[in-house]
């Protein structure tokens, strides 16, 4: 075996080297084995410019090497799989006596089923294992030997296990048949030469058969090494299996860095630096603005240096974190990609409804799960827009009792959703009950066909729905480790089993940029490199160490008994190693980027192998030439020449100037109607004289008012809203964008739920008061005991249920109704005086009120009477005590509309026939009890002004005048984001208005 090692940029030209002097012959077969696919495709690509053909060269990689020579022996069974039927086979021998040391969870699994794979890629022996734990003195491993022990157990049983499994073979049968047959291989003797490129370190197994195949036939390995810090963790396998293997090995390294020239050699070096032209470090506000320059600097690459962008590279630790806004970003600026994107079963539509079908009896039927599979555009039931919309009124939290107590006191109650629902119940209990795995799969087909909408599927949708039923039906074979499902265990295998379904988009343009990670750049090599995300935890990756395999163990194999297996730890080395790849892949430019805060918004630290990479280099940071990407968009595209701008970059710059804007988008040929129209509007959002169309004056306000007066009328609610700000008003019932609050809680019960209590239980008690005649006769104590009795005839310990409310919540919350009403009925009926509460939540609907343009709704709490004078007073309950004691001014100063409101309400109603008004006041119910009276003679000199008041806001309607009124309220209203609140010259225009200073005349005029 003849060895050539170098850092990766000299190691390539010597691979060159070496074919060009050794193969005289252009058809001479050779085979050369690489670390990737990326690497045998960068040395062809190198070999053909270089000698114009590749011919009889072929390139495999380690793994295709093994499963040719495996083929070559002959046919055999398929391997056991590495997906969810190992996890299963995994788990069930962990219920095994003896080995169900620890708790059963999909992360322990996946973890330990990483540490066997790495014990088995050691070719580790349990017998020598076994051995050495019992006779060892090492006092360390004496403290772990039980823990060890079950470790080496559970590795021997799952290879007894995997071996038994029919229908299939253990990986390392594979392997050994496939290692059997190099001596006399004569796939292998075809090949005059074969080399081993691009290796610095590789499991026990692996490295078994590269020197089986080298000790029989003429080889040579190029492997990545150099006397460098960086190169640490390659060190001790490369002196050991390498150097130590070979009798000729030849130091190939021209102390080639690229374009960190000199630096390189400085870089993890205790001191030294050297000057780095080709370096930069850029500094973006966060990962957008990474991606954002490098999109902007290879188009100036590829335009004015003449780059080809296949000359680019994009190389992250992990491409996870930039994958969308690479694809996002590079298809805006027309900036072909030469790579693959994964894109996990969560990240589908489809796959997050499958995922939740299948968890709605294991989520306990929670409101937000059932939601979200009714909300799903997949789901089948042709009534799924009218279940979504009773799903969202009911009081349901979870628990399927819940949705069969409350669903149907829901309105516009639907009896088929709780059949659906009951199904669902019926068919997943169906399925995780003990039964043959072909039943159970097939059961799971069935559930998710009958609820899967198919003839809604778009691009990828039937791919994924494909992928989802072939991993069902794949239930079929865990018959082969165990015959039955036991009781509750089919549905959680099932999601197990889907979760870890990834799916990729590739975007391979010949020629386009490359888009990679650390680890598949590996020996790769570009004129032009933009290392993404040097930040701390991103580049370098935190390394924890293996919670199962620890590394004490893997020191055990390694160091003392000679399997080749690496500590977890020591893959922080190797994080230097990928990171001094990555930096040296740039033959001319390197552009490392950091980020100065996350996705997330928070700050973000620079990484230390930027640190390193900067003294290395003499690159000082906060020099003002260093590039900064700023987080504005204008700031951003300002930094842009015009010519590397997108259609939509530039629209923004030329919007930026608006004085010019119109004529600026006619020279770019960018000028639509759209943008015609949007430039209008722009221009009259910045003027600053009359108010207009986009400040809430419409034309369509007659139709506005028409629509509520020819309708139930105005309630006084409404009229409040209004006054307070006409825009929200607008919002609200001008567009119907109102949305109701969402009272479910199941930790109170919500303000409106809490008032219809108080209101149903005072009409009980005071019904009940005056059927007796004890209205004005009464104790104190008598009248709280009628309280009691009227609120246990409305509410108990089980109304919980009806309110979705937790049973230990709702007995609070029946103590403080309790105690709140017992203080209000109290001093209320003290201060009726010759007046019985006699009519309660007297509805009224187009009412015609004298003074008023337009009809009135509402509902009153409640009338109290006085037969004898022929005289009634209006109450209006409150939970709050807003305002002060002279009602007639907090009409206008706090707009309070009710009491002046219900008195001209009440007049009309029949019942009240023949009697006058004694005026009207508002009830507090909070903390004891509170009355404030409008009195007749207040209520006749309000009037005038009143009636005035609410002419001029049927006006606003009427004239479309729906103007900005900012308010403390602002805080509260779903609308501040969109009024414009903040915009000044909206807000001056709205303030300067006529309509808003007459408003401002209304309410406070004496």
């Amino acid at each position: 075996m003849e060895l050539f090692y170098a850092h990766y940029p000299s190691l390539e030209k010597s691979f060159v080297r070496f074919v060009r002097s050794r193969r005289q012959n252009p058809l001479e077969p050779w085979l050369v084995v690489c670390a990737s696919s990326f690497v045998a495709r960068r040395l062809s690509g190198v070999l053909a410019q270089e000698n114009g053909a590749v011919a009889n060269i072929h390139f495999l990689t380690g793994s295709a090497l093994l499963r040719a020579l495996d083929a070559e022996q002959g046919a055999a069974l398929p391997e056991f799989p590495q997906d969810n039927l190992r996890d299963f086979l995994l788990k069930d021998i962990l219920t095994e006596p003896g080995l169900n040391r620890y708790p059963v969870s999909r992360g322990f699994v996946h973890a330990l089923k990483a540490s066997l794979r790495d014990l088995a890629d050691s070719l580790a022996d349990p017998d020598v294992l076994e051995e050495h734990l019992q006779t060892s003195s090492d006092p360390v491993l004496s403290q772990e030997a039980e823990r060890f022990s079950w470790l080496v157990r559970v590795y021997r049983r799952f290879s007894e296990r995997e071996a038994q499994v029919p229908g299939y073979r253990p990986y390392q049968e594979m392997f050994e048949r496939a290692l059997s047959g190099v001596e006399n291989s004569a796939f292998l003797r075809g090949f005059k030469q074969i080399v081993f490129y691009g290796f610095y370190d590789m499991p026990g197994r692996q490295l078994e058969l590269v020197n089986r195949v080298c000790k029989t036939h003429p080889s040579a390995v190029f492997a990545p090494y150099k006397k460098h810090a960086a190169y640490r963790f390659a060190q001790k396998f490369f002196e050991t299996n390498w150097l130590g293997a070979s009798p000729a090995a030849e130091d190939a390294d021209e102390n080639d860095f690229g374009a960190l020239g000199a630096s390189g050699a400085y870089v993890f070096a205790p001191q030294g630096a050297a000057d780095a032209p080709g370096v930069n470090i850029v500094s973006a506000a966060d990962p957008r603005g990474e991606v954002f320059f490098a999109a902007k600097e290879i188009l100036r690459l590829t335009e004015k240096e003449e780059y080809e962008f296949g000359d680019i590279a994009l190389i992250a630790r992990s491409v996870t974190p930039y994958q969308d806004e690479v694809r996002r970003a590079f298809k805006q600026n027309c900036i072909p990609l030469d790579a693959s994107f994964t894109y996990p079963l969560s990240k589908f539509p489809l796959g997050v409804f499958c995922l939740n079908l299948f968890s709605l009896a294991a989520r306990g039927f929670d409101r937000d799960t059932v939601l979200a599979v009714l909300s799903s555009p997949y789901f089948k039931a042709e009534q799924k827009y009218k279940w979504r919309s009773l799903a969202s009124s009911s009081l349901v939290s979870r628990d399927l009792s819940q949705w069969k107590d409350l669903l149907p006191q829901t309105k516009d109650y639907d009896p088929a959703f709780l059949t659906w629902l009951e199904a669902c119940q019926t068919r997943l209990s169906a399925l995780n009950a003990p039964r043959a795995w072909a039943d159970a799969a097939a059961l799971a087909r069935a559930f998710l066909a009958d609820n899967t909408d198919e003839t809604s599927f778009r691009g990828k949708d039937a791919e994924i729905y494909r992928a989802v039923c072939d991993k069902i039906d794949s239930f079929q074979k865990y018959a082969s480790v165990r015959a039955q499902s036991r009781a509750g265990e089919a549905v959680e295998e099932l999601t197990d089993a889907l979760n870890p379904l990834s799916f990729n988009e590739a975007e391979s343009v010949r020629g386009g940029v490359t888009f990679t990670d650390a680890v598949r750049a590996r020996g790769l090599q570009f004129k032009a490199v933009f290392l993404l995300g040097m930040n701390e935890k991103l580049f370098p990756q935190i390394v924890p160490e293996d919670p199962v395999f620890r590394d004490r163990y893997r020191y055990l194999l390694r160091d003392v008994l000679g399997y080749w297996v690496n500590q977890k730890l020591e893959r922080v080395d190797e994080e230097r190693l990928l990171f001094f790849a990555a930096a040296t892949a740039a033959r001319e430019k390197l552009y490392a980027l950091y980020a100065r805060t996350g996705a997330d918004g928070k700050e973000s630290v620079p990484s230390v192998y930027l640190a390193e990479l900067a003294r290395a280099a003499r690159l000082t940071w906060t020099a003002e030439e260093t590039p900064r990407v700023s987080g504005r968009i204008s700031e951003q595209i300002a930094s842009v020449a015009p010519e590397f701008l997108t259609p939509k970059e530039l629209s923004f710059s030329v919007i930026l100037q608006p004085e010019s804007a119109r004529e600026n988008y006619r020279q770019a040929g960018l000028l639509t109607d759209e943008i015609s129209r949007s430039l209008s509007a722009a221009h009259a959002l910045a003027e600053t004289g009359e108010p207009n169309l986009f400040d809430g004056f419409i034309s369509a306000g007659a139709e506005i008012f028409a629509r509520a007066n020819d309708g139930a009328g105005f309630s006084p609610s409404a009229l409040q809203e209004l006054a307070a700000c006409p825009m929200k008003y607008f919002f609200d019932k001008g567009l119907n964008l109102e949305e109701k609050d969402d009272v479910l809680s199941r930790r109170e019960l919500s303000p409106d739920k809490r008032g219809t209590a108080y209101h149903e239980i005072l009409q009980d008690f005071y019904t009940e008061l005056s059927r007796l005649g004890l209205t004005h006769n009464v104790f104190d104590s008598a009248a709280l005991e009628y309280l009691d009795r009227a609120l246990d005839g409305r509410y108990n310990r089980e109304s919980y249920k009806a309110f979705g409310i937790y049973p230990v919540v709702w007995e609070l919350i029946l103590q403080d109704i309790r105690e709140q009403l017992s203080a209000f009925v109290t001093d209320d009926l003290k201060n009726l005086g010759p007046f019985t509460p006699s009519y309660f939540e007297k509805e009224f609907t187009r009412l015609d009120a004298p003074g008023l343009p337009f009809k009135l709704r509402g509902v009153i709490d409640r009338v109290d009477v006085d037969a004898e004078h022929k005289a009634f007073v209006v109450a209006d309950y409150k939970s709050s005590k807003k305002g002060t004691k002279n009602l007639a001014a907090d009409f206008f100063t706090h707009l309070i509309f009710q009491p002046f409101l219900y008195v001209l309400a009440a007049e009309k109603l029949p019942e009240l026939a023949g009697y006058s008004s004694a005026g009207s006041c508002l009830l507090s119910i909070n903390k004891g009890y509170a009355r404030r009276d409008l009195e007749p003679s207040a209520f006749e000199a309000l009037r005038p002004r009143a009636e005035a008041f609410l002419t001029l806001l049927s006006d606003y309607i009427k004239k479309g005048a729906f103007f900005l009124n900012p308010s403390d309220l602002c805080d509260f209203c779903p609308y501040a984001a969109i009024c414009r609140r903040d915009s000044f010259k909206c807000l001056m225009r709205a303030r300067k208005s006529a309509q808003s200073r007459q408003l401002e005349e209304a309410r406070h005029a004496e």
